[in-house]
């Protein structure tokens, strides 16, 4: 067993006084203020995988390991770990002195308590699965064998073994990043139950904890005291503001009362580029915007000629230059092209001008049985954020200057809990939708399309057992080339489904205030606040 040793030094934090006259006045709190894009569905880490609410948890819980700034993978509650020489048996060491922020010790039991209900199914849970590289994971997902079954060990109450299924190259990445993967303290949940996650009952282990969550206001968070690591911390106090408008969250930046916004308006997007150049944030990062169909009922329900017709229809290139404006890249492929060694498969009409497009798109649409004596109505399902009404009301345009009267499209646009809803259920005939990689493997896109998943993973409902059995055989194969081939092959037969639209590749977009310090950029975009700072 070859040995993998990692530490982190935690530096001891200086009292801060100023004696004058012989008193010790306080320093006033670091208070860092974020927007955040909406409200949060629940603060129950096992519930949700969506940004927003994964905003948050990084800052209120902390797993085995942490994915630092520069896309680093760092120590967490784990100071150092063993990887076998096969790659399938993890054995992580606690720190001795981890605690939850009420003083009790965290241990390995913990994470196997956590791991079991993460992975188990569970009413209103989405299924966990990333964690099915774990081995025995997936049988348990399907209730298949019991959550006892998973391999998952606590050796002593110190020592936690993982065996996988099959080499996972990612697999701390996955640790870092996926929300399932981080522990939650099981005498709390046994005592309140669902609402655990609630100010004044909730128990974490990360650098903060929940003072104060007001629904569609603000949720506020306080130093962790007994977070191994508080004495690194620098920021105080946390508030998350849940605004869907980029236009309003720009004026209170503007006005000094946010430090960090979730967006910028598309419409703003070169103003603020050249009017504020040191405050204006746009990285690209590892995400792709797409429209999903729903495969399970009419109109698309077996007609592949009319949803690649739709997709043939977009303008990415004039979408991203007139339309988003942040430097995104038209997309052409489910997994971005920010991946190292692998070969992304693309749309087979990329190197198409857009006016054959066009041509091909009206004769596939007329084919599918539409035209303007046989109309087609359709249903998009929106949520209420301003930027994506925009990119909305670019593509209906499209569509409607490539189908004329022969396409009508309804959007409904619904505030972001109600929007998760009906799209879990598959209440749509299309739906916007995105998705940001966990961890930087092409799996982390390509999974979404399993079989098995299911919103917000799985969103067209897409079934096919030769995509799956090549997801299976590349999940145990340890030939990184041979690997990437069965990747490939499965992207491939993807996209000439059309189960969805790829439109374009993310590129940040927001405001960060001069006087914040220690942004840096990451492939995720993920800054939790832990790790920044501000100027006095």
């Amino acid at each position: 067993m070859r040995k993998l040793i990692y530490r982190l030094f935690i530096g001891v934090g200086l009292v801060a006084a100023l004696v004058t006259g012989g008193t010790a006045p306080v320093l006033a709190d670091k208070v860092l203020t974020r927007g955040n894009g909406g409200e949060p569905k629940t603060l129950d880490p096992h519930f949700t995988d969506g940004r927003t609410e994964s905003n948050i948890f990084r800052d209120l819980f902390e797993g085995l390991v942490v994915y630092r700034p520069y896309g680093k993978i760092d120590p967490g509650i784990a100071e150092s770990w063993d990887i076998s020489e096969d790659n399938l048996v993890y054995t992580f060491h606690l720190r001795p002195n981890a605690k939850w922020s009420n003083g009790d010790s965290i241990t390995a039991e913990d994470f196997v308590y956590s791991f079991r209900r993460s992975i188990a199914p569970q009413p209103g849970k989405d299924t966990a699965f990333n964690m099915a590289v774990i081995r025995n994971a997936e049988a348990v997902m399907k209730g298949e064998k019991p959550a006892t079954d998973l391999a998952v060990e606590a050796l002593d109450p110190l020592t936690l073994r993982i065996t996988l299924r099959g080499p996972t190259p990612y697999f701390l990445a996955l640790l870092s990043s996926d929300n399932n993967a981080l522990p939650v303290p099981r005498s709390v949940i046994e005592k309140y139950g669902q609402h655990w996650a609630e100010p004044g009952k909730m128990v974490t282990d990360g650098a903060y904890i929940l003072e104060d969550w007001q629904p569609q206001k603000q949720v506020t968070l306080v130093r962790n005291q007994n977070y191994y690591g508080n004495g690194s911390v620098k920021i105080d106090k946390v508030v998350y503001y849940p605004y869907t408008s980029a236009t309003e969250e720009l004026k209170l930046f503007k006005a000094g009362k946010l430090d960090m916004t979730f967006q910028v308006p598309q419409e703003q997007v070169k103003w603020v580029s050249l009017s504020d150049p040191k405050e204006f944030w746009n990285k690209p990062y590892l995400a792709t915007y797409y429209y999903a169909f729903n495969l399970t009922a009419e109109p698309f329900k077996g007609n592949l000629n009319l949803r690649k017709a739709l997709a043939l229809a977009i303008n990415r290139e004039s979408l991203v230059e007139k339309v988003t404006r942040a430097g995104e890249l038209p997309g052409y492929s489910l997994v971005p092209p920010l991946i190292a060694g692998y070969k992304r498969q693309v749309l087979p009409f990329i190197d198409q001008t857009y006016e054959d497009r066009l041509e091909e798109a009206r004769r596939l649409f007329a084919e599918a049985g539409y035209s303007p004596a046989q109309p087609l109505t359709i249903e998009l399902l929106n949520n209420t954020n301003d930027n994506d009404r925009k990119i909305a009301d670019a593509i209906i345009s499209m569509w409607q200057d490539a189908f004329g009267k022969g396409l009508m499209v309804n959007t409904v646009n619904l505030e972001r809990t109600e929007y998760l809803d009906r799209r879990k259920r598959r209440q749509f005939q299309v739906v916007r939708a995105a998705w940001i990689g966990e961890y930087v493997d092409p799996t982390a896109f390509l999974n979404l399309m399993l079989s098995r998943s299911t919103p917000p993973r799985n969103d067209p409902g897409f079934k096919n057992a030769v995509y799956d059995d090549l997801l299976e055989k590349a999940g145990v194969t340890s030939d990184s080339a041979e690997r990437s081939v069965l990747l490939q092959q499965a992207e491939h037969l993807l996209l000439n489904e059309y189960a969805i639209i790829p439109i374009y590749h993310f590129a940040a977009k927001s405001m960060v205030s001069e006087r914040v310090r220690g942004l840096v950029f990451n492939i995720r975009d993920v800054h939790p606040s832990r790790f920044l700072d501000l100027a006095d």
